[in-house]
C-alpha cells in the first residue's frame, strides 16, 4: 500500500506543472487594460490633488497630472494590446 502511494506521489511530482490561472483569455485581458488605465488616471489624479494641496495651487498640478495619468494609461493600454498580436 505505501509504495503504491509513494510511487503515485513521486509521479505527481516530477510532472511539469502548469499553471491554469494565467490563460490570456478575453476576460483577464480586458481586466488588465480597464484596470492599468483606470489607476494610472486615479494615482494620476491623486499626485496632482497633493501637490496643488501642498503648493496652494489650486486646479494647476491636479490638470498636469491627471493628463500624464492618461497618457500612461493610453500606453498601457497600446502596449498589453501590442504584447497581444
Amino acid at each position: 500500500m505505501k509504495n503504491d502511494f509513494s510511487d503515485r506521489l513521486e509521479q505527481k511530482l516530477k510532472k511539469p506543472k502548469t499553471n491554469i490561472y494565467y490563460k490570456n483569455n478575453g476576460y483577464s485581458i480586458g481586466l488588465k487594460i480597464s484596470l492599468d488605465l483606470i489607476s494610472s488616471i486615479i494615482v494620476g489624479a491623486l499626485i496632482g490633488y497633493g501637490l496643488d494641496k501642498i503648493f496652494s495651487t489650486k486646479p494647476v498640478f491636479f490638470i498636469i497630472f491627471l493628463v500624464l495619468g492618461i497618457i500612461t494609461g493610453f500606453y498601457s493600454l497600446f502596449k498589453t494590446v501590442k504584447k497581444l498580436n
